[in-house]
């Protein structure tokens, strides 16, 4: 009997060892207040070496604005299914200016539950070139066959506007175009998320801005979902002062629509000096 319960042992103690966590994970990571974003996605991909890991990782809030990173990690623990990884370089960095990339150390446990496989737990990290620590926070990924990197193409960003106010206070409203069919977006306002996976519908999303004389400030909407009629489609209501422009935008999973708005009295719109 004794025999048996030391293989019983045996075999949990190298469970883990045995189990080959080579592939790709991906899901949600949290981060507590003073990061840039409060959630957004992450996907590891994972190569091992008998209890050694390698491989990159991908944070990222859609996959037109991501940090990727290479990681070396362990297998620290056989019985309690433990593995650390540490991101050691930034190898691509597309995110928002005021942003800094955050070096990682994950802590996650491992786990079957009706043959699908998670990695969760918590992760600590420190600001890129600075001793500063980054907000903590949780994460959870699930494996999965394909990479959200493969499977879709960085999109594009096309100026669709260029559009000429004299008030620096602006009024933007967004609609849907026609029937309402489940589209969403999410809007960038010089580099700052402003709207975030919203619905478009026949009531405004309204956002309030502010401009600098002369300065050109880009306003990039971003296709979440294309509802039941592909391609994304929006219209684009902005007043400031005087002006009032009604503009059409179309985005998909390739291209996402920008307009660019100038504070200029003395300038008048492309589309005001065609009328």
């Amino acid at each position: 009997m004794k025999h048996v319960f030391w293989l019983l042992l045996f075999f949990n103690v190298i469970s883990l060892s045995a189990q080959d966590i080579s592939g790709i994970w991906q899901g949600r990571l949290t981060q507590e207040p003073g990061g840039c974003f409060p959630e957004y996605y992450i996907e590891l991909q994972i190569k091992k070496f008998n209890r050694d890991i390698e491989g990159v990782s991908y944070d990222y809030y859609d996959t037109t604005k991501f940090v990727k990173l290479n990681f070396t990690g362990t297998i620290e623990g056989a019985r309690s299914k433990t593995i650390m990884i540490s991101e050691k370089k930034v190898l691509t960095e597309r995110i928002p200016e005021d942003c800094v990339p955050c070096m990682k150390t994950y802590n996650l446990v491992y786990t079957r539950r009706n043959n699908e496989e998670s990695l969760s737990g918590r992760w600590v990290g420190e600001d890129m070139g600075t001793i500063a620590g980054c907000p903590p926070g949780n994460i959870y990924l699930k494996r999965v066959a394909k990479s959200a990197f493969e499977e879709k193409k960085i999109r594009k960003t096309i100026l669709a506007h260029t559009i000429y106010v004299d008030e620096p206070d602006v009024k933007v409203a967004f609609y849907d175009n026609g029937t309402v069919d489940g589209d969403s977006i999410t809007v960038f306002f010089d580099n700052q998320l402003v709207v975030s996976k919203k619905g478009l519908s026949l009531n405004p999303i309204n956002l309030d801005l502010k401009l600098e004389p002369t300065k050109e400030h880009q306003m990039v909407v971003l296709a979440e979902t294309m509802g039941t009629i592909a391609p994304n489609t929006s219209v684009v209501v902005v007043t400031s002062g005087t002006r009032r422009y009604e503009l059409l935008l179309s985005s998909n999973e390739e291209k996402n629509s920008s307009i660019k708005i100038i504070y200029n009295i003395k300038k008048t719109s492309e589309s005001e000096s065609k009328n």
